[in-house]
């Protein structure tokens, strides 16, 4: 939410069981050929009989059933999760092709789902040291109709004092579910993941045997026609003009057909645009026919599949109205599933997002996301229907990314956080924890906490107010800025400590769920538990962005990750995670929590030896991230600098000699740079100097050309 590619691309899956695109009917009596052809020959005559006799007729009757299973949808299969891959970070990855997904925040980038360092970033994923920098990660963004972009990441240079990390995610996705970021320039860094993700329907209009495929970012899937049956023979102009015929049978025919050939052929999606029908698909959400309603939202769903051109006709069109009232008063799930998803593509752009805001927000509060999460039977009702929660999340995950306008108005608005918040909490508890909606819901969380210090501080008042008088002692004997790589100097007498009950609201509601300790426990939950990437991602990333700052509220949030919550137990181990975006993520939250002193004892004994574990084994497995390596570093060196008689059994021959490596591997510039401060810190601490003699090491190991120039530069920014 992340490097920051977090964009996702839509990957067929075979032999998957469920598709949220609109399926053909499974009814049949006559074979396809034979039905198709029967039925076009009809409407033809139909047509014909209708331009000879229009002085004594003024409708079109044609003699062939007014609906055939031809043009009717199969019985809606049964769904299975998607292989998730995000997002917004966080939300915000640098590949996230989200539109993006996942986010502001400007980036010197990081891949997959890093962080970003520059003045600022979108994701909102910001981490920060103690000592170290901060980086906050990004939002994620989260829309399945089209393909989903992967989260922009990217890490920000650091500064002396070195200052948090920000975190990007995933969480964007374009015409299908994954993540994207926007970046935009923050401070401390930061990024949002955004998702944009679009999701296709198709309704066969052909008799045939269907083949349902899935995209392998968890998309929705799609189904495609397996048979050489023959076309219907009609053309594209003459599809799109029964949509203005007075007769509900030609209106579905051609909104059938619009909705089938835009399924299987681009190309098709602009025929339609040359046509002029996307406006009159529009009118034909205002149809009393429940199937040509239905049918008229799914060939709009493919239409905006991956074609901005297509999104923004459908909402000068008045799509977006026509969408959402019909959202309101329909009961069938069908339909809220095709409309869901056509909200998802849509807020793929951001232009719409503003009006997407303002008219679906409100709707999709009302009949999907409340009566999904806060409703007691979810068997009755179709807003109680998991794809249409799941499409419901994935568009408001693309909403939740790269204006703060759109993070504030999505914190204000009454329920959203709740719903959220308890949706997760109930699959941690059900070990539910690879649910596809809840990697949605964490995104958007994910998103909310980006910059929420600054955006909201209502929310931290308990915080503020309990700290003014520590904050006031603690100034006045304030030596000054203390360097990542530089001694530090002793810490002021006074412990930052506080009385959580006190601190902590013991009943939250709205935007107070996305500080409170029962929330964090829920991103630690599956942390550990969860095997989706992006859903890991966007915890980490809102774990980053609660830290990222140098005051009071992130050094109260980081107390209770590590002491109320035991959260290094489930961090700790994620530094040796073979995916390199939550390693790099879990590497950054770790240098934020460390800017707390008071932590210093607990990450020693939980991190530092997993930190050193990275460094010793350098580029040797495999690890070329130089965001990772650089930021293992500088949070080793603040511990070791801090805490020299706990640390230093950690240090051996093994890190010292890939420390030297790293110092002169030019091909990772900021590990090479940090390597060769922390070579030059361990020998000009005099106890550890101690130390490294008895080990048998010389004093050139660790002062040369290489390490004393680092250094110098070094002092010179700080």
């Amino acid at each position: 939410m992340a490097t920051l590619d977090h964009l996702k691309s839509v990957i067929s899956i075979g032999n998957v069981d469920h598709t949220s695109l609109a399926l053909p009917s499974s009814n049949q009596c006559r074979s396809g050929q034979q039905r198709v052809r029967e039925q076009v020959e009809t409407l033809r005559r139909s047509k014909t009989r209708l331009s000879s006799s229009r002085s004594a007729s003024t409708s079109l009757s044609p003699t062939s059933p007014t609906i055939d299973s031809v043009f009717r949808e199969a019985p809606k299969l049964n769904s299975s999760t998607s292989n998730g891959g995000f997002f917004f970070p966080n939300g915000y990855s640098k590949t996230h092709s989200r539109e993006p997904n996942f986010s502001l925040y400007s980036v010197n980038n990081i891949q997959g789902a890093s962080v970003k360092r520059t003045a600022g970033s979108t994701y909102q994923h910001v981490r920060s040291f103690a000592g170290i920098s901060s980086t906050a990660r990004g939002q994620a963004n989260t829309s399945h109709s089209e393909p989903g972009m992967a989260w922009n990441r990217s890490v920000p240079t650091r500064s002396a004092p070195p200052q948090g990390f920000p975190s990007s995610r995933a969480i964007h996705r374009e015409e299908r579910s994954s993540g994207h970021f926007v970046k935009t320039p923050t401070s401390p860094l930061q990024y949002q993941p955004v998702f944009t993700g679009q999701t296709k329907s198709s309704d066969q209009f052909l008799c045939s045997e269907v083949e349902v495929t899935k995209t392998a970012t968890g998309g929705p899937a799609e189904t495609k026609g397996n048979t050489g049956s023959d076309t219907a023979n009609i053309t594209m102009k003459e599809a799109v003009e029964y949509l203005s015929s007075a007769e509900e049978t030609y209106q579905h025919c051609g909104a059938s057909y619009i909705q089938h050939n835009t399924f299987i052929n681009e190309e098709a999606k602009d025929e339609v645009l040359k046509f002029k029908g996307i406006h009159p698909l529009v009118d034909l959400l205002r149809s009393q026919s429940s199937l040509v309603n239905e049918t008229s939202s799914a060939a709009l769903r493919n239409l905006s599949f991956k074609s901005i051109s297509n999104k923004e006709e459908i909402h000068r069109s008045g799509g977006i109205t026509e969408a959402v009232a019909l959202l309101r008063e329909t009961d069938s799930v069908e339909t809220q599933t095709q409309l869901t998803g056509l909200l998802w593509n849509l807020s793929s752009v951001d232009s719409l997002k503003p009006d997407l805001l303002k008219s679906a927000l409100p709707v999709l509060m009302e009949r999907v996301i409340l009566p999904y999460t806060k409703g007691h039977d979810r068997t009755s009702g179709s807003s109680r229907d998991p794809e249409v929660f799941f499409n419901a999340t994935a568009c408001l995950r693309n909403l939740s990314s790269t204006k703060q306008s759109n993070r504030q108005a999505m914190r204000k608005c009454r329920g959203l956080v709740d719903s959220l918040v308890s949706y997760v909490k109930e699959c941690v508890d059900a070990g539910n924890p690879d649910d596809k909606s809840v990697e949605n819901c964490v995104c958007i969380l994910h998103n909310l906490t980006f910059q929420l210090e600054a955006e909201a501080p209502a929310l931290f008042s308990r915080i503020t107010a309990l700290a003014k008088t520590v904050c006031r002692t603690s100034s006045e004997g304030d030596t000054g800025p203390i360097g990542c790589f530089s001694p530090q100097k002793e810490s002021s007498e006074h412990q930052r400590r506080f009385d959580y009950p006190v601190v902590e609201d013991p009943q939250p509601n709205g935007a107070g769920f996305l500080i409170h300790s029962s929330t964090l426990q829920n991103y630690l939950s599956l942390l550990a538990t969860s095997q989706r990437e992006e859903t890991q991602e966007a915890c980490c990333g809102a774990l980053q962005n609660l830290t990222t700052n140098d005051g009071i509220v992130s050094s109260v949030m980081s107390q209770n990750i590590v002491q109320k919550l035991k959260g290094l137990h489930v961090i700790s181990p994620l530094i040796k995670s073979p995916k390199v975006n939550i390693q790099r993520n879990t590497v950054a939250l770790v240098g934020n929590l460390t800017k707390n002193p008071n932590l210093h004892i607990a990450i020693v004994h939980k991190a530092l030896p997993e930190l050193l574990g990275i460094l010793s084994a350098g580029t040797k497995e495999g690890n070329e991230s130089d965001d990772t390596l650089s930021m293992a570093c500088q949070t080793s060196n603040c511990l070791l600098m801090n805490k020299p008689e706990m640390g230093k059994h950690l240090v051996n021959s093994t890190l010292i000699s890939s420390l030297n490596d790293l110092s002169k591997n030019t091909n990772l510039p900021k590990s090479s740079k940090s390597a060769s401060v922390l070579l030059y810190n361990l020998w000009s601490d005099k106890d550890l100097q101690g130390f490294l003699k008895k080990q048998g090491m010389s004093k050139s190991s660790f002062v040369n050309d290489i390490t004393a120039a680092a250094h110098k530069s070094v002092q010179v920014v700080e």
